[in-house]
């Protein structure tokens, strides 16, 4: 399998976007010929506050094209990031299913969404439902426009049966909600490396780069399979997002999510986090978060994590049916919230393909001993 490294390396190109008016967002149309930044009203990111079961709840919600949203949420009392992902074929209803919960996508919302940022509906999983009423609510939060770009090129332009690669991005870009300085942290935190701050080229990076590399492979296809129309593992596709996982000041957390099918059996997949602190006006790494000596306290969190996300029994070494190794050692992909630290691990990472994108929550009170005491709830 080929793995597109130019666009998808190691899951962490960041992409961002032009600022704008603040509440104003812009969109990029789908085309083979333009990709020219225009205002979009249909794309916005909301933060919603209401309840589930009469438990507060925070959802982070970004829809980024007319029937496409992403979303992430967490009960305000656990503190624990939930992954929602949009199901397109309810058409009724504005729905999503949960990810990275034990129950999978059995736990669903479906509701209905009104212009004026209000998510009204019923909550389903285990066997139960519950009413839930969200309002946006931005106390505290930083204001965000929402930028996406799509195009699409053709392998043999001339050919009629020619293979099709296809690219899309999303971004999100600060435009109020903290001081001035908190906010370049923060554009900073969304700028790749490598990249001048310039927000119109920044959203159009990803898309064009994997488009060249697609039309780079022009050489290597067999034109005698498009013939016998074998050529489908040519239609490659990519697909990268940046949402908005934790919006609380003084926190703020992006996941990056980078999706490829540069053919083969299946695509390649993962997501990068940050976490940049407003009030210290920076991107935040594990050593401004833990003391030292954190390492050993962290694995051995981690691993108890595990086990009861994934019903391991405590006697059961991890390397037997689940992990490459026996222990589990935190990594740089991570982020806070009030109430813990979330650490990420992409497929093939420390598990194979199968067992899919790993997340796991440490409540800070597992290793509160070895926690910097401004990121302790008080």
């Amino acid at each position: 399998m080929r793995i597109f490294y130019g666009f998808f390396a190691l899951l962490t190109i960041l992409t961002a976007c032009q600022p704008a008016t603040p509440g104003q967002q812009a969109s990029v149309q789908d085309s083979t010929r333009t990709t020219t930044p225009k205002p979009a009203p249909a794309v916005y990111y909301k933060r919603l506050k209401g309840t589930v079961a009469s438990q507060p709840v925070t959802m982070h919600l970004i829809k980024r094209g007319p029937a496409a949203f992403e979303g992430w949420y967490a009960y305000d009392k656990q503190g624990i990031p939930i992954q929602l992902f949009h199901n397109t074929e309810d058409t009724v209803q504005l729905s999503f299913s949960e990810w990275g919960t034990p129950e999978g996508g059995d736990n669903t919302f479906k509701g209905t969404l009104t212009d004026d940022g209000a998510y009204k509906g019923t909550w389903s999983g285990n066997n139960k439902t519950f009413d839930f009423d969200l309002k946006e609510e931005l106390t505290g939060a930083v204001l965000f426009d929402v930028f996406t770009i799509s195009d699409s090129a053709l392998l043999f332009p001339a050919n009629p049966k020619s293979p099709l690669g296809v690219a899309s991005s999303t971004a999100v870009w600060p435009v109020g909600g903290a001081d001035e300085a908190a906010l370049a942290a923060v554009r900073k935190a969304l700028t790749p490396k490598d990249v001048p701050e310039d927000p119109e080229q920044i959203v159009r990076q990803p898309v064009a780069s994997f488009l060249h590399e697609y039309n780079a492979t022009h050489d290597e296809v067999d034109t005698n399979d498009l013939k016998k129309g074998a050529g489908a593992s040519w239609n490659w596709d990519a697909q990268h997002s940046v949402r908005i996982v934790w919006n609380a000041y003084p926190l703020v957390a992006f996941e990056i999510s980078d999706y490829a099918y540069t053919g083969g059996a299946h695509g390649n997949h993962g997501s990068s986090f940050t976490v940049v602190d407003l009030a210290r006006k920076k991107q935040l790494g594990l050593d401004d978060v833990f003391k030292p000596g954190y390492k050993a306290v962290l694995g051995t969190a981690l691993e108890n994590s595990f086990r009861k996300k994934y019903n391991v029994p405590a006697g059961e070494p991890l390397d037997k049916q689940y992990l490459f190794d026996k222990h589990i050692a935190p990594n740089d992909n991570f982020f806070v919230t009030d109430k813990g630290v979330v650490f990420c691990y992409t497929p093939y990472e420390i598990a194979a393909y199968a067992l899919g994108q790993i997340t796991l929550f440490v409540p800070f009170g597992d290793v509160k001993t070895h926690v910097n005491e401004a990121y302790l709830t008080k």
